[in-house]
């Protein structure tokens, strides 16, 4: 018998007197029902309480072994409230119950940068991205240059292009777009062309036809001589003349642009003849 009494530990002492106790009431609630007394005796009744282990919070783990003894949990989080995400918020009050995070972010990851992908998982924490792209902004073409800094977002290009593939032209073809520059040439003072830039003009005319798929730039210059405004003017229309002979010659205007910068960026110097020849031109830039 004493064996039987020689308990391990607490908890073993504690399970077998409730059991003791779940039996005595037992049998003292069916002697009541049979018509005797209100159950068990008075020295019984008040042994009771003594022999149940305190549970302060009430959540039928005792005191002795709920880590949160004064507040309400389950079995699951050792007598404390549910922590699903084990992030040290208790579900109550995390409003990222499944997701762990900080208590300064209510129980929440993260984010910098607010695009929904928490900074964890965030390559660009501190730019704002899509969950596609881990958290870096859309890259349709998986170039390395995002969507809105890409000049070609549908086609794979290199950064140093801004995110379109490099021209491919052969020797004669870049031969023709570097010389265009001098061999365009118009009348004195005006933007109209002159009968022998018709011969590069049609060249061009041709490149564009042959790469459907390229675009072109038109930028016009001139020298120093006259007023700075006028020559930023002069430049425009002399642009705008070679553009509308390659529409006249059947290219898209959708295909082309012109813009003119007077005299800014002289590929020589403007102190000579020669020098202001070279900056009065038009230059003829391809691109994706």
């Amino acid at each position: 018998m004493r064996d039987l009494l020689d308990f391990k530990a607490k908890r073993d002492r504690d399970d077998f007197l409730i059991a003791i106790v779940v039996i005595v009431l037992f049998f003292g609630l069916f002697y009541g029902m049979l018509g005797g007394s209100s159950g068990l005796p008075e020295e019984l009744q008040a042994a009771v309480p003594a022999v149940l282990p305190a549970d302060a919070d009430g959540d039928s783990i005792p005191d002795d072994t709920d880590r949160c003894p004064n507040l309400a949990g389950i079995l699951l989080n050792e007598g404390c409230p549910a922590d699903v995400d084990s992030d040290g918020i208790y579900d109550d009050d995390d409003k990222c119950p499944a997701v762990a995070g900080p208590a300064a972010n209510m129980g929440c990851p993260l984010d910098g940068d607010n695009d929904g992908v928490p900074d964890g998982e965030d390559k660009c924490p501190n730019l704002a991205g899509v969950s596609s792209n881990h958290g870096c902004p859309a890259d349709a073409d998986k170039d390395g240059v995002y969507d809105v800094n890409d000049k070609c977002p549908d086609l794979a290009g290199i950064a140093e292009n801004e995110g379109c593939p490099e021209i491919e032209l052969n020797k004669e073809e870049t031969a023709l777009l570097n010389t265009a520059m001098q061999n365009v040439e118009f009348q004195t003072a005006s933007a109209n062309l002159k009968p022998v830039s018709t011969a590069t003009l049609d060249k061009i005319v041709a490149l564009m036809s042959k790469y459907p798929k390229y675009k072109l730039d038109i930028d016009g210059y001139t020298d120093n001589v006259g007023d700075a405004n006028n020559n930023v003017q002069l430049s425009s229309e002399r642009a705008r003349s070679c553009r509308d002979y390659l529409v006249k010659a059947g290219i898209a205007s959708s295909r082309m642009s012109y813009k003119g910068f007077g005299q800014r960026s002289p590929v020589a110097s403007n102190d000579t003849p020669e020098g202001r020849r070279q900056n009065r031109r038009v230059e003829f830039n391809l691109h994706y």
